[in-house]
């Protein structure tokens, strides 16, 4: 008798499924953003938009005002890593005590270590794409990116500081979003913020949210979000 699994996939499938879906989904940026799942090359976001406008109640019919439809394309850009690991290469080295010779094949050292530090830099280096990448270099366009391609982006003023900065910025945004709106920076100028508003003795925000890299701006029900994707862009 023997056991007859040629129709079930291999392990290494199921633990494959399980690193892709940690570095997709871990980054951190995308805790605050919107997944479209099943998008193989370009899809269009539909965008409806309206201006009714009030008239003075008179007899009879004055059409006026619009609905209006537009579209933003979102393009997908297909990554791989291939990394070729042989326990080959390590038996001659210090770690040769912990290579697991068993049947049918030998237990490569450290592999949790390995795979749990190759998922923490795809994580770093799509955080660091979602925002700064390009087409040109990198298939697809980051927020940075598509931000400063946008005439209708409102320019906020840069402050003394950091701080002052972040309050500009709030002071920038529409009333109509408001209740909506939130702030990102980078976690240097988020640690910038957070020591002015210490300093100034405006303790009115509660570091534990989100990890302490999320406050509520003082002052504001706005919440200010601090992301290593734009670490050093001020």
């Amino acid at each position: 008798m023997a056991f007859v699994v040629n129709t079930l996939p291999d392990y290494v499938e199921q633990r494959k499924g399980e690193l892709l879906q940690k570095a997709v989904l871990d980054f951190e940026t995308r805790k605050y953003v919107n997944l479209m799942t099943g998008v193989k090359y370009k899809e269009a976001l539909n965008i409806l938009a309206t201006d009714p406008v009030l008239q003075t109640r008179t007899c009879g019919f004055d059409a006026s005002g619009n609905v209006s439809f537009t579209q933003r394309v979102m393009t997908v850009a297909p990554y791989k890593v291939n990394m070729s690991l042989c326990e080959e290469d390590l038996r001659k080295k210090w770690m040769n005590d912990q290579i697991i010779v068993k049947a049918g094949g030998e237990v490569l050292p450290f592999e949790e270590k390995i795979t749990d530090n190759i998922i923490k830099k795809v994580n770093n280096q799509l955080e660091n794409l979602i925002w700064n990448a390009t087409d040109a270099s990198n298939g697809f366009d980051g927020l940075l990116t598509i931000a400063n391609a946008e005439a209708s982006v409102i320019d906020a003023s840069k402050g003394a500081s950091d701080y002052e900065t972040a309050i500009n910025v709030y002071k920038a945004i529409p009333a109509e979003i408001l209740d909506k709106a939130e702030i990102f920076v980078g976690e240097d100028a988020f640690r910038s913020i957070v020591l002015e508003i210490t300093a100034k003795n405006l303790y009115h925000y509660n570091p534990e949210v989100d990890s302490a890299k999320t406050i509520i701006l003082p002052g504001t029900n706005t919440k200010l979000h601090g992301v290593a994707g734009l670490n050093g862009k001020g």
